[in-house]
């Protein structure tokens, strides 16, 4: 083999050999920015799931309102309101016949369910239908409530005594 040949196989091979590193160095750097780019895919579309929630919470918060508003008003939203409770069930009374008289008014806390309760005692004076009908009133009442204790007695051949206990829930969770 002559000197020109020798020296041609040889920067032949180098060249074969620097091609082949370029070559490899650029399957690797492909293969890398493949896979950073299928990171920044699944990144995307997490954030992308994120902000079409966000909207669809916010839509739903929207077509909601009257419904939560409505819902708001089955109960107590903080023990002040009780007056206005009090005030409702006072102004029923005289309207079906029976006298009302609150005994008592306070807080109580249900350890079951971890909830809070207005439980407040009434004494109702009328006529045995009258006093049970204004019993069915307070257990349709719009409130989140319960009818704990009912105990009648005959005052006289026309005139009843109830005492009823009853709770009603008061609102515990954030708006």
């Amino acid at each position: 083999m002559s000197k020109t040949t020798l020296r041609n196989i040889i920067v032949s091979l180098i060249m074969i050999f620097v091609s082949l590193g370029v070559f490899l160095f650029m399957v690797y750097f492909v293969t890398d920015q493949g896979a950073r780019l299928e990171e920044q895919i699944i990144v995307l579309e997490g954030e992308r799931a994120q902000e079409l929630s966000y909207v669809w919470l916010q839509k739903l918060t929207e077509e909601t309102k009257s419904d939560r508003q409505q819902l708001d008003g089955f109960f107590l939203s903080q023990e002040s309101d009780s007056i206005d409770f009090l005030n409702q069930v006072e102004t029923l009374a005289p309207k079906v016949n029976v006298s009302i008289e609150t005994k008592s008014l306070k807080l109580v806390e249900d350890k079951v369910s971890d909830s809070e309760w207005i439980q407040s005692s009434f004494l109702l004076l009328g006529s045995r239908d009258e006093v049970n009908h204004f019993i069915k009133i307070l257990e349709t009442l719009p409130y989140i409530s319960r009818i704990i204790h009912i105990e009648m007695s005959s005052l006289s051949n026309v005139e009843w005594q109830a005492e009823v206990i009853m709770q009603v829930r008061v609102l515990t969770y954030d708006k």
